[in-house]
């Protein structure tokens, strides 16, 4: 309770909760703050205009933030990609995370040549660069053209809506998790109260599940609230660059790069077309970062005391 009173008095703390609470509000009442045109089935982006219309249109009454080129309500992105962008860095995060827990404690807790061979299989993980890996999947799972007949793999693939930058931030992000769990788990199988337990005969599992991993787990928790936002941000870079469109936010910023620097050089002619996205995203990693500084005050005696 006294590390929990410190967590919450902390102005760091608060400052991450508020932008990370601020965000699940927005995401929860974006019915309310921005009315879809069908309620039934709402999209998460609105033309107020001409599709066709190139040009960037400056804020007004009815349109809170202006346009993107294409009349893209950047307003109503931002708030509905609220949802997304939620939905997205928690399911990368925690599917990443339990696997990598899953790796790491059992491969610290048998050790041995079978720890040597799980560590040298994330090392190589660790050295593939994840923008390879995005190409690679979507060079896999996505047909060459949309006119394009769909092999199998494809097929099920879509069939199941997944997200070749989703998937592939999954397959090569477990690796820091694993490693860290295995490091702390070598360290704590070595303690006095595990081998009080293994000498009584206690099960493997239950030694793992009950002394092991509770006492692993906070660094990973750690790094788990950190991962969020930089998930998010790290989907939204490669939007930007062309590889998959996860996120409406990076779509926001793929319609309107080419009038990110206006006429005459000046970056503000059309502000409005990326200053509000650039500051969710900055937001929005902030806050993920101060929850994560904040977690480990609570979850690491050696920083409480």
């Amino acid at each position: 309770m006294k590390r929990m009173g410190r967590y919450l008095r902390s102005g760091q703390v608060l400052a991450g909760l508020f932008i990370v609470g601020s965000f699940v509000v927005v995401a929860i009442l974006a019915p309310q703050l921005a009315p879809p045109d069908d309620p039934d089935n709402p999209s998460r982006t609105r033309v107020v205009g001409k599709y066709y219309d190139p040009m960037p249109r400056p804020p007004t009454e009815e349109v809170l933030l202006g346009t993107a080129p294409g009349q893209l309500d950047i307003y109503y992105s931002l708030v509905w990609g609220a949802r997304s962008v939620l939905a997205f860095g928690l399911a990368v995060t925690v599917s990443t995370a339990l696997f990598g827990i899953l790796v790491g404690a059992l491969s610290g807790y048998v050790g041995g040549a079978i720890h040597g061979l799980i560590m040298r299989v994330t090392d190589a993980f660790l050295a593939f660069p994840v923008i390879a890996g995005v190409w690679l999947l979507q060079q896999v799972l996505m047909p060459a053209s949309p006119y394009a007949d769909l092999n199998p793999v494809q097929q099920a693939f879509f069939d199941l809506g997944l997200d070749p930058v989703l998937l592939t931030l999954i397959l090569f992000s477990w690796m820091p998790y694993a490693r860290l769990t295995s490091a702390n788990v070598v360290q704590l199988k070595r303690t006095e109260y595990v081998e009080a337990a293994r000498s009584i005969g206690v099960r493997r599992r239950r030694i793992i599940g009950r002394h092991l991993l509770p006492n692993a787990l906070p660094p990973v928790i750690v790094l788990g609230a950190r991962d969020v936002g930089a998930m998010v941000i790290l989907a939204t870079a490669f939007t930007f660059i062309g590889l998959g469109a996860s996120t409406e936010w990076g779509q926001l910023l793929v319609v309107s790069r080419d009038y990110i620097i206006g006429s005459g050089g000046n970056p503000l002619t059309y502000w409005w077309v990326f200053v509000p996205t650039t500051l969710a995203l900055i937001f929005f990693g902030v806050g993920w970062n101060l929850l994560g500084d904040g977690l480990n005050t609570v979850l690491d005696p050696r920083v409480a005391r």
